[in-house]
């Protein structure tokens, strides 16, 4: 497993991280059965300055797995999810939000790709957020190409929900529906 990290890169991985967080490493072993270190499609490497130097090999996710990822660190652009989180074997999602981990999923199958059905117009997420103390699953109606895209707020005004944030690092400019309960 050590042998899935990232090397080079001046510390060593954990599974573990600061503040007995769960490490990038750690959510991918769980979610792809390989601890690879980031998030991207496949490997990536980073050519050497110096000819007499190694190149860095990056290792992200191989091949689409059964369970996606999104993260609220793609909305504020440090770092890039692939294809193969964002679109699993099944609609179900893992959100990396804020502090902790919570879960997006859906009953409608042809969100993920493979499946001959036509995509809707409208669908349902159902989130929910064990940490967050929350009691029910919440559904949220997204509109995946609205007519009028929505676009970042521009005031305080407009606040939007990290989840939100994260739906739309999938499906971007999605209109987002009003959270409700089950």
């Amino acid at each position: 497993m050590k042998n899935d990290f990232d090397v080079g890169l001046g510390e060593s991985a954990t599974l573990i991280g600061s503040h007995n967080y769960a490490s990038q490493e750690l959510v991918n072993l769980l979610l792809i059965g390989s601890a690879f270190s980031n998030v991207f499609d496949g490997t990536q490497e980073i050519k050497a300055h110096n000819p007499m130097e190694k190149s860095l090999k990056l290792r992200g996710v191989p091949q689409r797995g059964s369970i996606g990822f999104l993260t609220l660190f793609e909305h504020y652009e440090y770092m890039q999810v692939g294809n193969h989180y964002k679109t699993p074997t099944y609609p179900i999602w893992v959100i990396c939000s804020e502090s902790h981990y919570s879960i997006l999923f859906s009953t409608e199958e042809m969100l993920v790709e493979g499946t001959e059905q036509k995509k809707p117009e409208t669908f349902d997420l159902f989130y929910y957020d064990e940490l967050g103390r929350q009691n029910e699953t919440y559904r949220l109606t997204v509109n995946p190409d609205p007519v009028r895209r929505v676009k970042h707020p521009t005031s305080d005004k407009d606040l939007i929900s990290p989840i939100e944030h994260c739906i739309r690092t999938k499906w971007p400019g999605a209109a987002v529906g009003k959270f409700s309960n089950l």
